[in-house]
């Protein structure tokens, strides 16, 4: 007895000479937990909470397990106790250390290392005491003693020895992500640009989603910001970081101006107080491509099922389709391609984008827009398919890999080109039915709703203009029915006479060969609400919805000479016409 006194005041004496004393002054209760063989238990612990399950019992640790700086933290001294290893204090060293048989892990506190037998390693986070319990990374234990362990939710199981159902072969446990940003500077002028660099991490590179709150590229008031940054991973674990700006009364640039100097591409800009009617407009002439036009978007809302379109072309082809299933059930779309030859027909898809089910029409047509413009550049949606004599297939996989739920819309932009003539036809029926055995079957629905359908020769317009560009406010008006007249058709199934209002599905390619230097190019909507993208020297641009004829989203901004400049776009289906073009010369930088 006497010994036992001596050896539990040494204990004390040297407890008592640590920076924090209380982180390993715990209760003999744990002290004896820790000489228990408790290898083959599991062992749940709780975000934000203290309690431990160990052996089929709940327990208290000394200190909450919390997620900190994006790491999370558990008590050293009760949660090594719990799975069996002897907790030892240094006190010359001012170490504490967890031992099993084969193993021993060493901390010290404001530490971001420790020591496995003998070799130094790196934690995910610093070692910190809180009301005097040490708190360390959950994964320094887990991967110091070779500990499996899951986190579902708020739980978290370990499975010391590999014991319960665990095969070895788990991975490490996933830590939230890390959001952290940094900016180029404290204080900025009003109009000033404001980087920020996004320095945010994930143990498993697996950041799903970024939330900002004022990330604005400038700030046109005096006063202090707070920008604020929410990071996301692949299991739901969120993380936050905050940090305050200035901005002075000093101005470098008005709104305006800025948007016309700084603004990048893809920004949305005020041109309120340009008189865009009153500038010269660009002599627009034209020539065309022979890609003939299979426009299929009426009806747009379809009812019930049946062909939405049909028509035979040969050769160069572009498709646009945009559909809704007003069904009160799941519906698919198709486009079959039916060869009525003698001889096989050869299909050579070009270009292709697509987007939905979506039940938002707008951004359906810009996505499809968006990803057409970009496979022109990439190619990645390439293919060719034989198709015999009457056999009919389903072309573009893609439109129907999703079933569509009511009020769900698909779009489609896409180039092809055959060797023969080929019946295309767009039909929507119920998820579940086979769309070739019962094309025999359906009827041929009206368009209606005022939405176009149609054939439409010469769908690409190419403008090619020599004059120099930018030396003065000047315009480029399309889609507008006069300066850009409307395409004239057939509908392949009424045989009548079918106008493209619009455009819609139509490519234009406007080529200038002298824009002058500091000159902006911006789309202008000029019939309302625009979701759409364009093509500008070989980089997708996405145009964002403003406040229509008083904004405008950049495009492009030429630097200090005169360079060729070229654009690609088609009207995005579900958006409202006709747009402008504007280009407004820079005027000198301000120092």
């Amino acid at each position: 007895m006497k010994m036992q006194k001596a050896i539990l005041l040494t204990a004390s004496i040297l407890l008592a000479s640590y920076e924090v004393p209380s982180a390993f002054a715990e209760t003999s209760q744990i002290e004896s937990a820790s000489q228990a063989d408790q290898s083959s238990a599991m062992t749940i612990l709780y975000l934000n909470s203290n309690r431990i399950q160990s052996n089929g019992a709940t327990h208290s640790l000394s200190g909450t397990t919390v997620v900190r700086k994006g790491v999370t933290y558990v008590s050293l001294r009760s949660l090594a106790g719990f799975l069996g290893y002897t907790v030892t204090y240094d006190a010359a060293a001012k170490e504490i250390s967890a031992a099993s048989d084969s193993t021993e892990a060493r901390y010290r506190v404001h530490t971001k290392t420790y020591e496995v037998n003998g070799s130094r390693q790196m934690m995910s986070g610093e070692a910190y005491e809180d009301k005097g319990v040490l708190m360390v990374p959950i994964t320094s234990l887990t991967s110091a003693f070779r500990i499996p362990y899951t986190l579902d939710g708020d739980r978290i199981t370990l499975y010391p020895g590999g014991s319960g159902s665990r095969t070895g072969t788990e991975k490490p446990m996933n830590e939230p992500p890390k959001a952290y940003f940094r900016t180029d500077k404290d204080q900025y002028r009003i109009g000033e640009p404001v980087t920020i660099y996004d320095e945010s991490t994930d143990d498993e590179n697996a950041i799903t989603g970024r939330e900002w709150v004022n990330n604005d590229p400038a700030f046109f008031e005096a006063g202090m910001v707070e920008i604020k940054l929410t990071v996301k991973d692949k299991h739901g674990l969120t993380s936050t970081y905050s940090k305050r700006i200035e901005i002075t009364s000093d101005v470098m640039y008005s709104k305006e101006e800025y948007g016309k100097r700084i603004a990048p591409p893809g920004s949305t800009i005020d041109i309120s107080s340009m008189p865009v009617l009153f500038y010269e407009a660009l002599p627009y002439t034209y020539t065309t491509e022979p890609y003939i036009l299979f426009r299929t978007s009426g009806p747009e809302s379809v009812n019930e099922e049946g062909v939405l379109y049909r028509d035979t072309i040969s050769g160069p082809t572009r498709l646009m389709i945009h559909h809704k299933n007003s069904l009160s059930t799941k519906a698919r779309f198709y486009l079959i391609a039916t060869n009525r030859n003698d001889t096989a027909v050869s299909i050579q898809i070009e270009n292709a984008g697509f987007a939905g089910p979506s039940p938002f029409p707008e951004v359906s047509g810009r996505m499809a827009g968006a990803r057409y413009l970009q496979s022109t550049l990439t190619g990645n949606e390439q293919s060719s398919q034989q198709i015999g004599p009457g056999e009919s297939v389903a072309l573009f996989p893609q439109l129907n890999a999703a079933a569509a739920a009511p009020g769900d819309i698909i779009s489609m932009n896409a180039d092809l080109t055959s060797d023969g003539p080929v019946e295309y036809t767009m039909l929507m029926v119920q998820a579940d039915q086979d769309p070739i055995a019962a094309l025999p079957s359906l009827p041929d629905l009206n368009p209606f709703e005022s939405i176009v359908r149609g054939t439409f020769a010469d769908s690409t317009r190419v403008f090619t203009y020599d004059g120099t560009v930018g030396q003065k406010p000047e315009r480029l008006p399309l889609t507008d029915n006069t300066t850009d007249p409307f395409q004239e058709g057939m509908d392949g199934i009424l045989n009548r006479v079918a106008i493209n209002s619009g455009n819609y599905g139509l490519l234009y390619k406007i080529m200038l060969n002298h824009v002058s230097r500091g000159t902006l190019i911006a789309f202008n909507p000029r019939g309302g609400r625009y979701f759409g993208s364009a093509r500008v020297n070989r980089q997708v641009v996405d145009i964002k919805p403003g406040e229509s004829q008083q904004s405008a989203t950049v495009l492009y901004r030429t630097k200090d000479q005169e360079e060729k400049v070229e654009i690609w776009l088609s009207p995005a289906s579900g958006s409202n016409l006709p747009f402008t073009l504007l280009f407004l010369p820079i005027s000198e930088e301000i120092e």
